[in-house]
């Protein structure tokens, strides 16, 4: 039965797959902000996964959750880095996606 460290192990991965591709200048500041959005959604991502194997929970209800934790992607790294409000935006956008594509990855 997967876990949390499973989905935290493959959302490692796929945030880097993400910001090789998509931002490869601010790897690093990706990655860091990605890890803190990450720690911040633990708890709740790991009962809703749980719900989601289970069956309680549908895979579009998931991604309702998820995005609305959108807020807790403060891309603090990003913002040091000079980043525009509406390229960390599109950026947090994605990230929202990387975790989500991750947790179905790892509860489905």
């Amino acid at each position: 039965m997967p876990d949390i460290n499973d989905f935290l192990n493959a959302l490692k991965e796929d945030l880097l797959n993400f910001a090789e591709i998509n931002l490869k200048e601010y790897k690093n500041e990706l990655l860091k902000d990605g890890n803190e959005f990450a720690i911040k959604a633990k708890k709740d991502i790991e009962r809703w996964g749980q719900q989601l194997l289970s069956g309680k929970l549908s895979k579009k209800d998931f991604e309702f959750l998820v995005k609305g934790k959108k807020d807790l992607a403060e891309m603090e790294a990003l913002k040091q880095a000079g980043l525009t409000k509406i390229r960390i935006a599109k950026i947090k956008d994605g990230l929202i996606g990387v975790v989500i594509n991750s947790a179905l990855k790892t509860f489905l």
